[in-house]
């Protein structure tokens, strides 16, 4: 009974480790004010692994979320949350054209190209080019700001057959986790 519960315990190890060799991460961002809007300039490198990219290839489209948080820095109370906003990102292969199509929904415009090799179209729909996110209220240049990033994949935005499978598989969490950012005036 006790080498059952050993090769039991080796097994699970092994499945939850199998295809988790994709990362999510926000690898740099240089977030700045400029006028009465947060400009970010940057790169998240985008990682799949072999089930999630088997996916991609059948045509599944996937989206991709950029969960961005200002905060105004305070010395001796918890820091003031400014805004917030999620970017929506999506990437689906089509097959008649062998291209990735990427569209970006951004808050003033969305935008589409097409990538003819996955490793162009993840650097394409990671990278943050002058993304510029408009503010409600003025920001005081002189207090000291950060900004907190998250890049994951939306699991809800998965045709509806396969995000039961997506919710109880490791290989479809792909979360970067929070990074924090100092805004530069």
């Amino acid at each position: 009974m006790r080498h059952w519960r050993r090769w039991a315990t080796v097994v699970l190890a092994l499945a939850c480790l199998s295809d988790t060799s994709a990362e999510f991460k926000v690898a740099d961002v240089q977030p700045k004010f400029v006028d009465q809007s947060l400009v970010l300039t940057g790169n998240l490198e985008l990682g799949l692994n072999p089930k999630v990219e088997e996916a991609l290839a059948k045509g599944i489209p996937l989206e991709v979320i950029i969960d961005v948080r200002l905060y105004r820095e305070r010395r001796f109370l918890w820091d003031r949350e400014i805004a917030s906003w999620p970017l929506r990102r999506r990437i689906q292969f089509h097959a008649l054209s062998g291209q990735y199509l990427i569209s970006t929904s951004a808050p003033e415009a969305e935008t589409g190209e097409s990538l003819l090799t996955l490793q162009e179209a993840l650097k394409q729909l990671g990278s943050l080019n002058d993304v510029k996110l408009a503010l409600e209220e003025a920001a005081t240049p002189d207090a000291p700001h950060a900004v907190d990033l998250r890049v994951s994949l939306d699991i809800e935005a998965l045709p509806t057959p396969l995000r039961p499978v997506a919710y109880t598989s490791f290989t479809w969490h792909l979360n970067s986790g929070w990074t924090s950012w100092k805004v530069t005036p």
